[in-house]
């Protein structure tokens, strides 16, 4: 997968002249840039295709070294879906990617410890339960609050996945993306969608901001 550009359409920095639409990138991607073309401040997006998505899905790791060049390096992330038809449903958005422990230091002087450590520790349990799918359980047991719960948590983490949390923003996202198309590729997220409506190959979307 190659770096987002204009002659790339599966992944795509969204522009006035980016060539997409509703049927190849979903709704909320299209929905973008019409308030970009309408110069509302958008955050700078980038769009990932259903062809995309779907390689993905098949274990096809994305540039993410290059989805990540179009961000400021100290930016914080999300993940969000944009399927043809928001009726269909899709994956839970993905907040806060890059969030680790060099930039948890520098939130701290930034916004306060406590704001800090909330942030941090929101992305760790919802990382670990979503996307490196581990048991919800294991994190119900955490007693502390504040940085003591972060510590709890994020040694939590190393035991149930048996290896440290990852720090790597790189990693983060292409864990995330990866994590995002299986759950919309799966057998009952696709029975969901068919309820609802959706032909079989209804595709999804994804957008990194």
């Amino acid at each position: 997968m190659q770096k987002p550009s204009p002659d790339n359409p599966d992944v795509t920095l969204i522009t006035p002249t980016s060539p997409m639409s509703t049927p190849t990138h979903g709704g909320r991607a299209k929905c973008l840039q019409r308030l970009v073309r309408l110069d509302l401040p958008v955050p700078r997006t980038v769009a990932l295709s259903f062809a995309s998505v779907h390689q993905i899905a098949s274990d096809y790791r994305p540039d993410v070294s290059g989805i990540l060049s179009e961000f400021d390096s100290n930016a914080l992330l999300c993940v969000r879906p944009s399927s043809e038809d928001p009726d269909w449903g899709g994956p839970g958005a993905v907040l806060n990617i890059g969030m680790n422990d060099a930039r948890y230091v520098a939130l701290c002087d930034q916004i306060g410890t406590p704001a800090a450590t909330e942030i941090y520790l929101r992305f760790v349990m919802n990382y670990a339960i979503d996307v490196a799918r581990l048991d919800a359980e294991a994190f119900d047991e955490i007693e502390g609050e504040g940085h003591d719960a972060l510590t709890e948590a994020l040694q939590i983490y190393e035991e149930e996945a048996e290896e440290p949390f990852p720090q790597d923003p790189a990693v983060q996202l292409a864990e995330i993306l990866r994590s995002m198309a299986r759950a919309w590729e799966g057998t009952t997220a696709r029975l969901l969608r068919q309820a609802k409506g959706a032909p079989v190959d209804a595709g999804l979307g994804l957008v990194v901001q």
